[in-house]
């Protein structure tokens, strides 16, 4: 499990069980994607940031787990943002070429701008959900939502093959770097090519032995772990449609106000 014993937290956000994270899960990304409110996004943002770091999340943690993301969503805004037939009186920004105006109008920056924060927000609710559950909460919150057998099974294997072929790629590129592989672009190619390839090897490898594991030990299809289920509290449930109320009065106060603020 690189990804969260690299990033998970020291403790459990306000203390809330399976079925209760994915509620909470639920209530953040329905904000972030249903709402077209900007302020409402940066809030949530925040809000899931500040959390981490209070629960035991080092800022260079958080910076580098926004890094890839961040990169991503960056890309996508950009590409809405620039238009190629823009208006020249119109754009903040416009350079004209031989038949086309690349430029930035203030539409299209708008909703670049906008399309940014809701992804951002959704991304970090994501995170929530990944950094806070295990893999058997995970499990046992797709068994009790009725997820089919065969897509839980298909996510436990997954999830370990991509834990087990990172953690040979990390260990395959020390040893490369160690003995000078990268010093010149020639031998750099010829290591990653070799580094792929014996990632390919492996992970036949993986799933053969993992076949024949699972065979010795009686598999039938579904995967079982150590964990009881843990009925849902009615105390965090309460405080769980506060915070959707919230939100959701936010979103209202937000839509109703921004015609004033727009003509102010």
């Amino acid at each position: 499990m690189f990804f969260q014993e690299r990033y998970i937290l020291k403790k459990s956000l306000f203390g809330l069980q399976g079925m209760e994270k994915f509620i909470l899960f639920m209530i953040l990304l329905n904000a972030a994607l249903l709402s077209d409110q900007m302020i409402l996004h940066l809030i949530l943002l925040l809000g899931i940031v500040l959390c981490f770091l209070i629960y035991g999340m080092s800022l260079q943690k958080m910076l580098r787990l926004l890094v890839l993301p961040f990169g991503f969503i960056l890309l996508g805004s950009i590409s809405i943002a620039l238009s190629l037939h823009a208006n020249p009186e119109t754009s903040i920004f416009c350079w004209e070429g031989t038949s086309i105006c690349i430029g930035v109008e203030e539409e299209g920056l708008q909703k670049a701008i906008a399309l940014f924060c809701k992804a951002m927000a959704a991304v970090m609710a994501l995170n929530y959900l990944i950094l806070s559950c295990p893999l058997s909460e995970i499990n046992d919150i797709g068994r009790r939502l009725r997820v089919p057998l065969i897509l839980r099974e298909l996510f436990v294997l997954t999830y370990r093959y991509i834990t087990l072929l990172f953690g040979f790629t990390t260990q395959v590129h020390i040893a490369q770097r160690n003995r000078l592989g990268y010093a010149s672009k020639r031998k750099s190619i010829s290591s990653i090519s070799m580094l792929f390839s014996s990632v390919f090897i492996k992970s036949l490898q993986y799933s053969q032995r993992n076949f024949e594991a699972m065979q010795s030990r009686g598999y039938t299809g579904e995967f079982y772990f150590n964990e009881h289920s843990k009925a849902m509290r009615l105390l965090p449930l309460i405080l769980l449609g506060l915070l959707a109320i919230f939100l959701l009065s936010i979103h209202y106060f937000l839509s109703n106000s921004s015609f004033i603020i727009y003509n102010f």
